[in-house]
């Protein structure tokens, strides 16, 4: 009988553990779902899983939003996202305990859920905005990662704060005037790598950022295409991925590789409505004008950038800029400095913070020569 009392003792101590360790399992295959854009497989995993309810709450929100924005639907997506951030605002609020020995961790998602609001504003170009309204979660997650430095997925929001006010900073003099731009650019990198080493439950995410930043911003094509790679092998269904991964062997060389990608691309888009078909057509579309434009074939470039132009249906701003960057490039390398430089100030007129405008900004001043 003692056996039997000390040897239940001992599974009761182990219960906690062997929950939470259950709870990760199906936190990790919910993301990798997620991640996959099997949304509805994410949400039935997370619905089954042994999670605290704002969590919970917090991951089923979040797959509806994306399915909503991957078939774009942004409208509808934004009103959903306001609507679920306020309403598991009051969860995590009647959840929050500081005698809670998972407070930190719910302070996180709590903080997490807070700065979903600034991807409205960011949306809306409203980069100000954004900026002030991510500084309120933000301030939670940096709490809870104080009080639990093991809190890894942490340093995803830390990171994408950092990176975004050294890009604001480079944008806008208020920002600029008090914060060093390179620092917190690098800073916010750092961040974001440790979060992608730490293998986090956010790690498809920081890979993510990892390959766009480097892509757009950095302009680290070979790095960008190492994550891509790792990316594209993970999650072959993840079509924001797909398309940033070719474009960025585009312009490494690797045209054959990218051209495979290409050519597989709407074997992953059967699931998506019209509206999304048509919106991920599109971006093909834009990926096979960097193509034609870095085989030297401008006159199939120039028609494939104005069709993404004319059908503009993309959340951000990317790709616009970039094809009005692109048709401005060409026309100087074609000796139509006139031309180009009305292509560079319609980037500069956008207002973006987009690496972009500030390239925009030195080909409006002195013609574009490809590097050799």
């Amino acid at each position: 009988m003692k056996r039997l009392i000390i040897s239940l003792a001992f599974i009761l101590s182990c219960f906690p553990i062997l929950l939470k360790a259950a709870a990760d399992s199906c936190l990790i295959a919910g993301i990798a779902a997620d991640q996959n854009y099997e949304f509805d497989k994410a949400r039935e995993i997370f619905m089954q899983a042994p999670l605290r309810e704002p969590v919970r709450a917090f991951y089923i929100m979040n797959a509806q939003y994306k399915k909503l924005k991957i078939n774009g639907h942004y409208k509808d997506a934004n009103t959903y996202l306001i609507e679920g951030v306020n309403k598991n605002k009051a969860l995590f609020e009647e959840s929050l305990n500081p005698d809670d020995p998972d407070y930190a961790e719910l302070l996180m998602y709590y903080g997490a859920l807070l700065g979903l609001q600034a991807q409205v504003f960011m949306a809306e170009s409203k980069y100000l905005q954004g900026y002030y309204s991510g500084l309120t979660g933000l301030k939670k997650v940096e709490t809870a990662y104080n009080m639990n430095p093991d809190l890894t997925d942490a340093l995803l929001a830390m990171g994408t704060s950092a990176f975004y006010t050294g890009i604001m900073a480079q944008h806008y003099s208020i920002i600029g005037s008090v914060i060093n731009a390179e620092e917190s650019i690098r800073k916010g990198i750092d961040y974001i790598q440790k979060t992608w080493d730490s293998r986090a439950l956010s790690q498809a995410e920081a890979g993510y950022l990892l390959l766009l930043i480097n892509l757009y911003e950095i302009q680290d094509f070979e790095t960008a295409s190492g994550m891509g790679g790792i990316l594209l092998e993970k999650f072959p269904g993840n079509l924001e991925n797909r398309a940033l991964y070719a474009e960025t062997l585009i312009l490494r060389g690797d045209f054959e590789r990218a051209e495979e990608i290409l050519h597989d691309f709407h074997d992953y888009t059967h699931w998506l409505d019209d509206n999304g078909k048509n919106m991920w057509s599109l971006r093909k579309t834009y990926v096979e004008a960097v193509l034609a434009m870095e085989k030297n074939d401008f006159d199939t470039a120039k028609i494939k950038f104005n069709h993404v132009l004319e059908n503009y249906c993309f959340e951000y701003q990317w790709q616009k800029n970039l094809s009005l960057l692109k048709l401005g490039q060409m026309a100087d390398l074609q000796g139509d400095r006139k031309k180009a430089r009305m292509y560079y100030q319609h980037v500069i007129n956008s207002k973006e913070t987009t690496r972009s405008v500030l390239d925009a900004g030195v080909y409006i001043k002195k013609a574009y020569k490809k590097s050799s």
